[in-house]
């Protein structure tokens, strides 16, 4: 070993260690962010109140009474109201957050700290909106695909034999599924009103990795004493892959999940770009991408594409520190 690398050795845990609490800490953020976007970013604020009538989270509750206000034309007629950080909604235009009439972008300013897009929707507004629908995407596909490919790579590893050789054929297929080819012929027969198309393929197109992982780790887990133990006392398949083998299967399927979430989003970014992506107005980075690609030949309106690209890249970063941290928790256990 160098002198070099016995400098480096001893920093490399504590720097693994550092990525795995800010990945977790980005993580937690994104999250909160995506459950609380009416509550960071909305037309309507917190509290107000307006005709002797308090309205407490109007934000969320969208009373009636104020279906059509904002909390501009609020602040004019309310006795008081307590706004959101973001005082305006993903699908608030210019008629009606700033009055303008124009369709020309916004460039970042004190008003709209991220600019506006063509409609004068607030882009900062549509991102916080937009991590609620791509995160669904990515651990709503990644959940499905773990179900999908825990079930089967399990089955095929601890039956082998014929139930292997089935289940290991229909994991080669599925490998070799196209899967843009299929969101293409998919959109051509029906029309895409939500994002569950989206998930529900996804997941059922990206199993195949998890199902030879959960498959290699059953393999292992067969012969161990502990699952042969279980069989000697007469416990069924059942109960032995239920409370042995696939809660000890589980972690290393954890990782490649982890990375699945990251890979999830990046697809529907990429097939947003295509405009298969989640329908409009519902707000999400691939779909303000895909709204941006219009200045990407002729610059002008940069903020358009640059926040949402560095939203997804973020967001990439963060799930793949997120992996490598329980990857190094595993190995370590």
């Amino acid at each position: 070993m160098t002198p070099a690398e016995e400098l480096v050795l001893p920093w490399r845990p504590a720097a693994k260690k550092g990525r795995g609490r800010l990945g977790l800490a980005c993580l937690g953020g994104l999250v909160v962010t995506a459950l609380g976007a009416d509550l960071l970013a909305s037309d309507l604020p917190l509290a107000v109140r307006v005709d002797a009538h308090t309205y407490l989270l109007p934000a969320l509750t969208r009373p009636p009474q104020l279906r059509l206000s904002n909390q501009g034309t609020l602040a004019q007629t309310a006795e008081w109201q307590l706004g959101t950080p973001i005082p305006f909604g993903p699908n608030q235009t210019f008629a009606t957050a700033t009055g303008r009439t124009d369709a020309a972008p916004w460039a970042p300013d004190r008003e709209h700290l991220l600019g506006t897009d063509e409609l004068g929707r607030d882009v900062l507004a549509r991102l916080i909106h937009g991590s609620r629908a791509s995160l669904s995407i990515g651990f709503g596909a990644v959940l499905i695909s773990l179900l999908v490919g825990l079930l089967l790579g399990v089955l095929a590893g601890w039956y082998r034999g014929l139930v292997d050789a089935c289940l290991s054929r229909l994991t080669e297929m599925a490998f070799t599924f196209p899967t843009f080819f299929f969101f293409i012929a998919l959109a051509g027969v029906l029309r895409f009103t939500s994002a569950l198309p989206l998930v529900i393929g996804m997941g059922l197109l990206r199993w195949p990795d998890i199902a030879r992982l959960a498959r290699a780790e059953t393999l292992k887990l067969r012969e161990l004493d502990f699952v042969l133990a279980a069989r000697v006392l007469g416990a069924s398949d059942a109960r032995i892959l239920w409370r042995h083998v696939v809660p000890n299967a589980l972690p290393p399927v954890l990782v490649a999940a982890t990375f699945g979430v990251a890979g999830a989003i990046l697809m529907e970014c990429a097939l947003a770009f295509l405009g298969i992506g989640v329908p409009a107005p519902t707000a999400s980075w691939g779909e303000l991408l895909f709204q941006a690609q219009r200045y990407l030949v002729h610059p002008g309106a940069w903020w358009l594409a640059v926040f949402p690209g560095l939203a997804v890249a973020g967001t990439v970063l963060t799930m793949n520190l997120v992996g490598e941290a329980l990857q190094d928790l595993q190995s370590r256990s």
